[in-house]
């Protein structure tokens, strides 16, 4: 659910801007319109802030014949822009509706901002469920960077904890191969986000890979990832190969479950490696603002 703290939502304009129980103000402009008309799809336009990439014409085929059968049972809510209505929530039922050949559609047309036009782009798709992880990711960060904001003022705004976005945001960091796996769901989430931990890019594709072929659990993963960067920062023998070798020994229980509870609340891959005489905890991060928001707390930790 959207922060109410913040004002008006999408069922604000959705009502027709008017507040609970307040009078509707008929002078903030002329395309204001108390309930829906219909408009000619051809003078609608998508919202250049739209978040989702291309729709699956096997979705919008279904879309059509859903709206064949019943109509669009929600109208369009768009605001105007020149001699255009430019789409704010709907474009997938605009896209279906010319399948469907239909000529004119129901649309809301509201005085909407350029920054509350992106915010309920993208508010209406997380909240639909209509991205996928990546597309998600590059959404917040487009939204972040538009309204010159920090990341925990982008998690007000799509009633999302502060954790949460930048666990999508993060996920710009992994190479382009293992995020069209994201995109293309042959990868989870879990698994991009275990793969953030690996010190080297490329072993992050080849280790997506891996992990699309073995089906491997996210479990599974983290521990090979371990082991990974183990082999790649452990100093090498005298007259050892430059190869790495997998780590052979195993950790006790209680480090393991260490690790797993600090990445939980830390929200980052974590790796803690336990000695007698030395012990690290590794705590990974992927940008400056993420290294600042790790640092805040701990320090209040």
């Amino acid at each position: 659910m959207v922060d109410r703290r913040l004002g008006r939502g999408l069922d604000f304009f959705l009502s027709g801007g008017r507040g609970a129980g307040g009078p509707k103000d008929k002078d903030k402009g002329k395309v204001e319109i108390e309930d829906s008309t219909e408009i000619a799809v051809g003078l609608l336009r998508p919202n250049p802030n739209q978040p989702r990439g291309p729709i699956d014409p096997a979705d919008l085929k279904e879309l059509a014949a859903s709206i064949q059968s019943n109509g669009i049972l929600q109208p369009i809510l768009a605001r105007k822009v020149g001699d255009a209505f430019e789409i704010v929530a709907g474009e997938r039922r605009w896209r279906a509706a010319q399948v469907a050949g239909l000529e004119r559609v129901p649309v809301l047309v509201r005085e909407i901002s350029d920054q509350d036009s992106a915010v309920f782009a993208l508010v209406e798709n997380v909240q639909r469920e209509d991205l996928n992880a990546i597309e998600k990711a590059r959404a917040f960060q487009q939204l972040q960077k538009q309204l010159g904001v920090k990341q925990e003022e982008v998690a007000k705004r799509v009633g999302m904890e502060r954790s949460t976005v930048a666990n999508f945001v993060r996920l710009l960091d992994l190479p382009d191969e293992v995020q069209a796996h994201v995109s293309r769901g042959t990868l989870a989430m879990g698994h991009a986000r275990t793969l953030l931990g690996l010190v080297d890019r490329e072993l992050m594709v080849t280790m997506a890979d891996e992990t699309i072929r073995g089906a491997w659990s996210v479990r599974a993963l983290e521990e090979r990832v371990r082991e990974a960067n183990e082999a790649l920062t452990a100093p090498a023998a005298p007259g050892a190969t430059d190869t790495p070798k997998k780590a052979t020994k195993g950790r006790p229980v209680w480090v393991k479950e260490l690790e797993e509870t600090l990445m939980e609340n830390l929200a980052t891959p974590v790796s803690v490696r336990y000695g007698r005489k030395r012990s690290q905890i590794v705590i990974e991060c992927g940008s400056r603002e993420e290294f600042e928001r790790l640092y805040e707390r701990l320090k209040n930790a």
